[in-house]
């Protein structure tokens, strides 16, 4: 479950901008997860738990946005959305498929109250 080194990871850099800015309290953290990225957002939400217990991010509010993938197809150029689930052209059926977006994981906002 990787998604427990990336809070781990989060979680250390939140600390570092909270030390850097002088922010003694955060309201909420707000990450975007694409589908085509291999994130599980119920997992990265889970294990913001456990990495946050017993610290100053304990009580923080953590918000998982699922963005939607899209990926073309090699086989007739169609453009579609797509998550790791459904990874098939639904024109043709082919399975070669380049993605173009949903690849990310962004930690898109620190809410100080």
């Amino acid at each position: 479950m990787h998604e427990l080194g990336l809070c781990d990871a989060m979680l250390r850099m939140v600390r570092g901008i909270m030390k850097e800015q002088e922010i003694e309290e955060i309201q909420r953290i707000t990450v975007e997860v694409g589908t085509l990225s291999g994130v599980v957002p119920a997992y990265m939400e889970d294990c913001w738990v456990a990495v946050t217990d017993g610290t100053e991010l304990e009580q923080t509010e953590f918000v998982v946005e699922t963005l939607q993938g899209t990926a073309q197809c090699m086989d007739c150029d169609e453009v579609f959305p797509a998550d790791f689930e459904h990874l098939s052209c639904p024109a043709c059926g082919g399975h070669k498929l380049t993605p173009l977006t949903g690849r990310d994981l962004t930690l898109k906002e620190i809410l100080i109250p």
